[in-house]
């Protein structure tokens, strides 16, 4: 049998975890909360919705974008891209914002960083590409910048 003093220390212990637990849970929720707002990002950068048509040429689309001060990367997720592609940040003068086109797997649903530490005011395009020899498709998502 357990000592009260034990007891209560298990007690504590218990309810230490159950309380990160908590307070765990309650952080995933702001963060899904905050990831449905279409102004910000949790780091507090811009947020904009993007679709348009890749092939297996080029896929720039139109959009151009300039970062903020507020986020040093250039992110996106895909809420629609049944093929694998690639993703870049083209400049609309000449050149990328990234050092390499990223891997994007058919279907895939979290975070890619596109460029990390890019400097404020740059701008950007989105530029997407197919591996495959498919002709074209679909694609839809969002970029925090």
């Amino acid at each position: 049998m357990l000592k009260t003093k034990e007891y209560f220390k298990q007690i504590d212990a218990i309810l230490a975890v159950k309380q990160v637990d908590n307070n765990t849970a309650a952080l995933d929720s702001l963060i899904e909360d905050i990831s449905d707002d279409k102004s910000a990002s949790v780091a507090g950068g811009a947020v904009r919705n993007f679709s348009g048509t890749v092939n297996y040429a080029s896929g720039i689309l139109p959009a151009v974008y300039k970062t903020t001060r507020q986020f040093n990367d250039i992110s996106i997720r895909l809420t629609k891209n049944p093929y694998d592609l690639y993703v870049y940040a083209p400049r609309p003068s000449g050149g990328q914002v990234n050092t390499y086109d990223r891997f994007i797997p058919a279907n895939y649903r979290g975070v890619i960083t596109v460029a990390a530490d890019v400097k404020d005011g740059t701008s950007f395009r989105l530029g997407f590409y197919s591996p495959s020899s498919f002709a074209t498709f679909k694609i839809a998502g969002r970029t925090t910048f």
